[in-house]
């Protein structure tokens, strides 16, 4: 058997070698992870646990306190370093810990402070050396890395007031106050090198007893090892417990030879210790005794936490109990900066841009409003169908265009009631339920006036000087044309590229929770959209923007004809202009402001409830005005510079949607008319022959 080393750099350069000599090698110190490959070092065992022992404590520390997404910062070139946190990595997805980002360095460690704060860690577990730990809570201080905010888990085994020693290798510009500002309430996981049994162990001894016994033997000794030498003692148990097993077991199983007889040659007595000390188990004065496959040592860790300057040990796992948690020491409670555990990250909390209640139930009250105008106008409409000046204005027409009214004002309601007011598979019904009101609405009332204009157009267009007869149904015919485009276009759309409820995150807007610092809001977008949308909107777009620039362009050619007793045309084409206008800077404006949820809503509700007022008052308004005002002989046809031919073109088309009644009563009219003009031409004629005499 060989005892020691201490260091792990002398463990590794003689475990390499010893093995070969058949000799059993125990360590009371060393705890570097290389010393665990059982490859190499094929006879090595040790009682301090390997630093790498200690992350499981560290990963029980994370659970107690809800950390389940940390960050690691490793001194990369000290192998003891780097195999401990490779370990981690390797135990923490198994235990629902997730590795926000793992930084590594070398000589410098700033620039990977910065990275873990880029990361958003506020757990950082940290494996590096105390001249290290100085450069880097340095950094901590001046990027705000500490505090309530922020957790440290590190190495346990630095000097006390560790962050007072300066280095003249690894210089910092940061004074010991603030350091220690930065280090508050940091842990580490070590050795605990203290049994928590308060019955003697194999020695016949408890800790308390071992302690006052070393303490007497070392009064005068510098105790800069105090914390190894209860392993040390135990190590030497560990060795006398089994060369005292190997002893019996050959005396039982009839050997020839005893321990005293050992030779490096001898391996099956080699054979007999590694067999042996691997099923060694025992109380010690550091704690249960017990090798795990490796070698290593399953000892206690004791979790300690920084408390005013000083290491107070909050806490001790003991891998050996069936429930691996921590045993927490009573009358130490953990200090917290903000008097809770901080979280473990920046949580994301996702924020639906939805319309503002205030802003939906102004729109819903102005669309109701204008519900309840159109209804009046339709009611007046039918009203008073019979009386000329309503009759000859095409009342059925009239109506078509109050119910694409109703339509337009309901389109703007369904597109105000989203997720933030029913369901998303509700809400994506409002939005097919949008696309159809405002669609066909759009059709009815804007096809109506697109009808009437034409009829306008093609009379006061007629060169032949003929008759024409354009009735009713024939210019609902055109209005059907219109709409049924519109159903046949939204009917495949809906069952070849049915719409969807579309997410878009906008992490660049994000903002911190204003209740709570540990986390930010990120607006989301919904959007009802599907993969062939634009296809289906650009045939809708182009059908009716073809009929904007055509209705525009029939209400410039009619400008000058003010026949508002027959057709309306005066009204009707300011009508189609305000559409046309309010449609062309409508639509792009939108479409820019798609992100801004309010201000689109807002914008498009009011174009659409403008437009289709402003629209309904045009065509009304001067019908109730002029209801009970017969029309004036002279007044009833007008037209700037018009012809005789026109003239007698329009009143042939003006007899279109006129009963007999009407027909007898306009000609006993024009026979007054006439009788009036003789009677005028007789008078005017007796004056000139009185004046010529």
């Amino acid at each position: 058997m060989v005892l020691g080393a201490g260091c792990s750099a002398v463990s590794e350069a003689t475990a390499i070698a010893s093995h070969l000599w058949n000799l059993v090698q125990l360590s009371y110190s060393s705890a570097s992870p290389a010393l665990s490959d059982k490859k190499k070092y094929q006879k090595f065992y040790r009682v301090f646990p390997p630093e790498s022992s200690f992350n499981p404590a560290k990963i029980s520390l994370l659970h107690a306190f809800n950390w389940k997404k940390v960050g690691t910062l490793t001194e990369a070139q000290v192998e003891l370093f780097a195999l401990t946190t490779s370990d981690f990595l390797e135990k923490a997805p198994s235990h629902g810990i997730e590795i926000l980002t793992s930084e590594s360095f070398s000589n410098d460690p700033r620039e990977k402070v910065r990275n873990l704060k880029r990361h958003s860690v506020r757990v950082i577990v940290g494996n590096f050396y105390e001249n290290k730990a100085r450069v880097i809570f340095c950094e901590a201080y001046k990027e705000k890395m500490y505090g309530p905010k922020y957790a440290w888990i590190i190495t346990g085994f630095y000097t006390r007031m560790w962050w007072k020693n300066k280095d003249v290798n690894f210089p910092h510009d940061c004074t010991v106050e603030q350091l220690e500002e930065a280090i508050q309430g940091y842990f580490t996981a070590d050795a605990n090198p203290n049994s928590l049994s308060q019955s003697p162990g194999i020695s016949g001894k408890t800790y308390d007893q071992f302690a006052a016994k070393y303490s007497e033997r070392t009064s005068n000794v510098n105790k800069t090892a105090y914390q190894e030498a209860p392993y040390g003692y135990d190590s030497v148990w560990a060795i006398a417990s089994m060369l005292n097993r190997s002893q019996q077991e050959m005396e039982l199983n009839g050997w020839d030879r005893r321990l005293e007889n050992f030779t490096y040659q001898d391996t099956e007595m080699a054979d007999l210790f590694l067999r042996l000390m691997n099923s060694t188990q025992f109380q010690g004065v550091s704690g249960p005794v017990m090798f795990d496959e490796k070698g290593d040592r399953r000892g206690l860790t004791q979790i300690e936490q920084l408390q005013d300057n000083t290491e107070v040990r909050v806490g001790v796992y003991d891998p050996s109990v069936r429930v691996e948690q921590i045993h927490w020491e009573p009358g130490r409670p953990i200090h917290w900066i903000g008097g809770h555990p901080p979280a473990d990250s920046i949580t994301e909390k996702i924020v639906p841009k939805v319309i503002s209640i205030g802003l939906f139930f102004t729109m819903t009250t102005l669309s109701a409003l204008g519900i309840v105008l159109s209804f009046l106008f339709l009611v007046f409409n039918i009203r008073y169908r019979h009386q000329k000046y309503i009759k000859m204005s095409s009342p059925n027409l009239n109506n078509v265009i109050l119910m694409g009214a109703i339509l337009a004002f309901t389109a703007i309601i369904f597109s105000g009631i989203d997720s933030s007011l029913v369901s998303l598979e509700a809400s994506l019904v409002m939005c097919k339920c949008y696309n159809w009101t405002l669609s066909l609405g759009f059709s009815l009332a804007f096809g109506a006036m697109f009808s009437k204009t034409w009829r306008v157009h093609k009379i006061f267009t007629n060169k032949k000087f003929q008759r024409m007869v354009i009735k009713d149904y024939q210019l609902l015919g055109i209005v059907c044309i219109q709409v049924g485009l519109d159903v046949v276009v939204l009917s495949v759309w809906e069952a070849l590229d049915p719409l969807h409820i579309v997410f878009l995150n906008h992490p660049l807007e994000q903002v911190t929770d204003p209740h709570n610092d540990n986390q930010v809001l990120i607006p989301q977008s919904r959007y009802c959209e599907s993969a062939h949308m634009w296809y289906f909107a650009g045939i809708l777009y182009a059908i009716k923007g073809l009929l904007l620039l055509f209705g525009a362009f029939l209400a410039f050619e009619t400008r000058k004809v003010t026949v508002p007793a027959l057709n309306d045309s005066k009204f009707i084409g300011v009508s189609l202009y305000n559409v046309v206008i309010l449609c062309m800077i409508g639509v792009p404006v939108a479409l820019m402001m798609k992100e801004e949820v309010d201000a689109c809503y807002t914008l498009i509700s009011l174009f659409i409830f403008f437009a289709t007022t402003l629209t309904i008052c045009l065509v009304f308004i001067p019908k109730i005005i002029h209801r009970n005002k017969p029309p004036h002989p002279g007044n009833m046809w007008n037209k700037s510079a018009e012809s005789a031919a026109a003239h007698r073109t329009m009143l042939g088309t003006g007899l279109n949607d006129l009963d007999a009644k009407d027909i007898e009563s306009l000609r006993e009219e024009n026979e007054n008319l006439k009788t009036s003009l003789r009677e005028v031409l007789k008078w005017l004629r007796q004056c000139v022959g009185n004046t010529l005499r």
